[in-house]
């Protein structure tokens, strides 16, 4: 029986959601999209993600892909998959990929915004972490705190605890705040690869030394010793989105949109 691969580019909002990968009796993105595909498909469809987003975690590009049939997802049209999905889930493009085309392994460049906000706002209550501790925070120290990881590429100070990762190695490409405008901030970071809490750890460590919790050279040591950092703050999850996500030119211009 001949199989082709199909890629999915698709966003969600994750508050909802047990995040993506599949778990016994939970609510997760990657299967309630299953779910939906099978039934269009009638037949078992089980999806590879880009990546894992952890619960709450949202993501406006996403990609996965999936084996079906030779011919048998042809005919399948977008509106009909998110006919059947729910709000905080969408579907956007569909490609045909080469049988070799893997949505994890091939994907080098991931890129997560993470949302602060100081004032309480209705509307930026899905995406942004409202801090309710201060009503200031120092744009120069939050960024001053954030170099100190450039040039960095093992991440183990930053690792959800009770991980069983083979390795901490990551390279950045992006690093930095923004302050959107008065009391509004914006955490950009890019790499190859993040380890588990990796990027909400970090934040919470910028977080704690614009607040005088932690010192530089508290940091430092840490960061030299391999250990997580002192004080450390996972922030909420509510206020992270998986942006963006990139493949090779020559694994993406193989690709066929359908």
């Amino acid at each position: 029986m001949s199989f082709q691969r199909y890629l999915l580019q698709l966003s969600y909002r994750g508050s909802a959601y047990k995040g993506w990968q599949v778990q016994p009796d939970e609510i997760t993105v990657q299967s309630v999209i299953q779910e939906k595909l099978s039934v269009l498909l009638r037949a078992d469809v089980e999806l590879t993600g880009c990546g894992r987003t952890d619960t709450g975690v949202h993501a406006s590009q996403y990609f996965a892909h999936f084996d079906t049939e030779e011919n048998a997802a042809t005919n399948l049209e977008l509106k009909s998959i998110n006919a059947l999905l729910p709000t905080d889930l969408a579907i956007h493009h569909m490609y045909l990929t080469p049988e070799t085309f893997h949505a994890r392994f091939d994907a080098h460049y991931r890129k997560y915004i993470y949302k602060l906000h100081l004032q309480k706002d209705p509307f930026a209550a899905f995406n942004s972490c409202w801090l309710r501790e201060t009503s200031s925070l120092n744009f120069s120290l939050l960024n001053d705190a954030a170099h100190l990881i450039d040039g960095r590429s093992d991440f183990r100070s930053f690792a959800k605890s009770g991980n069983q990762l083979e390795h901490f190695d990551c390279t950045l490409y992006e690093n930095q705040w923004f302050e959107t405008s008065p009391g509004i901030f914006e955490f950009h970071i890019a790499a190859n690869r993040f380890v588990r809490g990796m990027v909400r750890l970090i934040v919470g460590m910028c977080i704690n030394y614009a607040l005088q919790k932690i010192s530089k050279e508290q940091i430092l040591e840490n960061l030299s010793g391999g250990q997580q950092i002192a004080k450390s703050y996972s922030v909420p999850a509510i206020g992270l989105t998986l942006v963006e996500v990139k493949y090779p030119e020559e694994k993406w211009s193989a690709l066929r949109m359908l």
